[in-house]
């Protein structure tokens, strides 16, 4: 069992640490073990930058925990690009993130956004088309070896 809840500034070390570990162990098709992509992309994954992200009223932001353990992150901007998506590598598979994005596409609905827009990676692309998410470009360069996926989902109104 899971809960879905807005993110809050004592959750920042856990969070991070969920993110940090997605990036390296399941996002191995993107950053191929390349140092210095996994530098740059973890970079900013730090306790600071998500208390940052947390404290500007223009973003939203939701955790899921299983007990007491927090497992997933949502961040959404209110332009609608979904900023962060990431879960703990144990937990896949179980509905969580798909509960996340829920949560998030709620809050965009709640701003009378019209669409969501992300920016995937390989590993991911099949979990967003799932839920409703269109390619709008070819992959495009990030940094090192990193490839970035432009995605958008019309949302109902």
């Amino acid at each position: 069992m899971f809960t879905v809840r807005p993110a809050e500034s004592r959750d920042a070390g856990a969070a991070v640490d969920v993110v940090r570990r997605s990036i390296t162990e399941l996002c191995t098709a993107d950053h191929r073990g390349d140092p210095e992509t996994l530098a740059r992309w973890l970079a900013n994954k730090t306790v600071q930058h998500f208390l940052t992200w947390l404290e500007n009223e223009d973003n939203h932001c939701v955790v899921a925990e299983t007990g007491s353990r927090l497992v997933g992150v949502g961040l959404l901007r209110r332009d609608g690009e979904v900023l962060l998506f990431f879960l703990s590598p144990d937990v896949q598979r179980r509905g969580i993130g798909t509960a996340i994005h829920a949560a998030l596409e709620e809050k965009a609905t709640a701003w009378g956004l019209p669409r969501l827009t992300l920016d995937s990676t390989f590993a991911a692309r099949p979990f967003y088309e799932r839920l409703g998410y269109r390619s709008t470009a070819a992959a495009r360069p990030r940094f090192g070896v990193l490839q970035s996926y432009p995605y958008e989902k019309t949302l109902q109104r």
